[in-house]
């Protein structure tokens, strides 16, 4: 679920037009707290930008020892089909719900 505690900007967006995405760097706020998940990260901005969660893939999330800041690279795309030729298969995972990603974890663990 999306916390109200953490605020975020768009510091840099570009449009990259040969693969069909946004490419956005994104200044998280959360002074006081965690950094937040990466799926929270990815519902506020999909909510932001009314558009739907499956365009949305957060690619990194980096936070400075005891800096209350973290920088996002998020990538929006303009169709999902095209989110699945260019995202990779571990940052895909990584975009999923904590439920959804520890059954995909798991399946992949037994082989």
């Amino acid at each position: 679920m999306s916390s109200p505690k953490w605020t975020f900007e768009i510091t840099k967006e570009r449009e990259n037009k040969l693969i069909g995405r946004k490419e956005l760097l994104v200044l998280i706020k959360h002074v006081g707290m965690g950094t937040p998940a990466r799926y929270e990260v990815r519902e506020r901005i999909a909510k932001a930008f009314n558009i739907p969660i499956d365009l949305v893939y957060v690619r990194s999330l980096r936070t400075e020892y005891g800096k209350g800041e973290s920088i996002a690279e998020v990538h929006i795309y303009n169709d999902p089909k095209r989110a699945l030729a260019f995202e990779p298969e571990h940052i895909r995972i990584r975009n999923l719900p904590p439920e959804e990603r520890k059954k995909v974890l798991e399946a992949k663990r037994r082989g």
